[in-house]
């Protein structure tokens, strides 16, 4: 008897972890960032769609900060503007939201949901008693679901112990076109128990809480939690059976320079 092959990995399901973890670790969370830092992340998050199981995955980490070019995981960037306390930045960023079908029985008839890449732009003002906050606004570049996000991240800094911690909060705004494509269920695709649903507009909340802890002068050990409140309007959603999500990631990281 043949043994049953193993589950193969979504590709998107191994790239998000890096890009959500590699977002988090703002530029301020050390005096004079390293130009590189590579390392490896240990990523354990739930899967909103029905019946798809992520396993804990482990992926590599990339970062570099240049003095107007920089690539943080998933996102890439140009800084037009870079003074003390304000950056206005060109970015463009992988959007590995969806699926493929064959992941999960319950998506079975559906037509896969594709990866993107979203441009726009990205506006930050830094205080060392306020902290961060980031306003950009992107739109779908490849016109996968034509649609847009308008996002406002805040993160605070602080030590204790040889640790940096750092706390934040965001607020993510997706367009209509966005959510139905990703959380929608088409007419032709609708069955019993899966009818179809139209995805509105929706504004998603989340908090986290970063801490890294630096050793042997160039190695940084690091963990994240975060924790996503869905709205209605993707909770509601047949292929989406929970209403919120929780994401843990532990990593190493090396510095070179």
């Amino acid at each position: 008897m043949e043994a049953p092959r193993p589950k193969a990995v979504p590709m998107r399901t191994l790239l998000l972890p890096l890009a959500l973890l590699c977002a988090a670790l703002p530029v301020q969370a050390q005096e004079g960032p390293p130009r590189w830092t590579f390392g490896v992340i240990a990523a354990d998050r739930d899967a909103p769609y029905t019946g798809l199981d992520e396993d804990l995955l482990v992926v590599p980490l990339v970062r570099f900060e240049g003095e107007r070019f920089y690539l943080r995981g998933l996102r890439a960037g140009w800084r037009l503007v870079d003074t003390p306390g304000y950056e206005l930045a060109v970015i463009g960023q992988a959007r590995f939201d969806g699926y493929d079908a064959e992941d999960s029985p319950f998506l079975a008839g559906m037509s896969d949901r594709r990866a993107s890449l979203d441009l726009g732009l990205a506006s930050t003002w830094t205080s060392k008693k306020l902290g961060a906050l980031e306003l950009s606004g992107v739109v779908d570049a490849l016109d996968r679901s034509g649609g847009a996000e308008l996002a406002a991240s805040w993160n605070l800094l602080f030590r204790a112990g040889g640790w940096t911690v750092v706390p934040g909060a965001s607020l993510r705004w997706q367009s209509e076109d966005m959510v139905d494509y990703y959380y929608g269920v088409r007419a032709i695709e609708g069955i019993v128990g899966r009818p179809p649903y139209y995805g509105e507009a929706a504004l998603t909340p989340d908090v986290s809480v970063l801490a890294t802890l630096p050793f042997a002068k160039r190695w940084t050990f690091f963990v994240r939690a975060s924790h996503a409140w869905l709205p209605s309007e993707i909770s509601d959603s047949p292929i989406v059976d929970d209403e919120s999500s929780t994401a843990l990631f532990v990593g190493l990281g090396y510095s070179p320079d």
